[in-house]
């Protein structure tokens, strides 16, 4: 495990702890539970993906979604494309600093057929809203709902990001504050 791998995870196991009151579980029982030798990573040798996460590899059919700004896009809408999503919180400090290296990717690469939704799981709506609006941001946000774990699951952390290439397959999984560089290799997938 680099440097890059160590801080993903320490990350993805602080923001575990860090959500207690969402996740109802300590610091300590995200970084002993089963499955997380190195939680999320997908890269041959970097262990499995997170409990309740698809597989590497597996058909993933991404649901319609109404977004913050109240624009409904069909399910239609992912096929064929490369889609980047992220599981957030407004008061998720990882996920502030992760979001502006998405927005550019999504910046940077929609007109090619890279899509970043971002799903909140704040308990409010408008708040998420604020949030996204207040910086700027261009790529599409929504709630996380019923539909979107039925399709990608909920592995324990924030932030969560999970790449679906055009062939609707899961290419990666990762659980934890990535750097730039890592959200800029996403684009490789195009």
């Amino acid at each position: 495990m680099d440097r890059r791998d160590c801080l993903g995870w320490l990350a993805g196991a602080m923001a575990a702890g860090a959500s207690a009151g969402f996740q109802r579980e300590s610091f300590a029982q995200a970084v002993d539970a089963p499955g997380r030798d190195a939680p999320g990573r997908d890269a041959p040798g970097r262990g499995a993906p997170a409990r309740g996460a698809p597989p590497i590899g597996a058909g993933v059919e991404l649901p319609s979604v109404r977004l913050l700004d109240g624009r409904e896009l069909p399910a239609s809408h992912w096929k064929g494309k490369v889609v980047v999503i992220e599981l957030w919180a407004t008061w998720c400090p990882f996920c502030a600093r992760q979001n502006p290296h998405l927005d550019r990717l999504h910046r940077a690469h929609r007109d090619r057929g890279l899509e970043v939704i971002a799903l909140s799981i704040d308990s409010d709506p408008e708040v998420a809203r604020r949030y996204v609006s207040e910086r700027g941001y261009s790529f599409h946000a929504a709630m996380f709902d019923e539909r979107w774990q039925a399709a990608i699951g909920r592995p324990k952390g924030l932030p969560i990001v999970w790449v679906v290439g055009r062939d609707s397959k899961l290419a990666r999984l990762e659980i934890g504050e990535l750097f730039a560089e890592d959200i800029d290799d996403f684009s490789k997938l195009l």
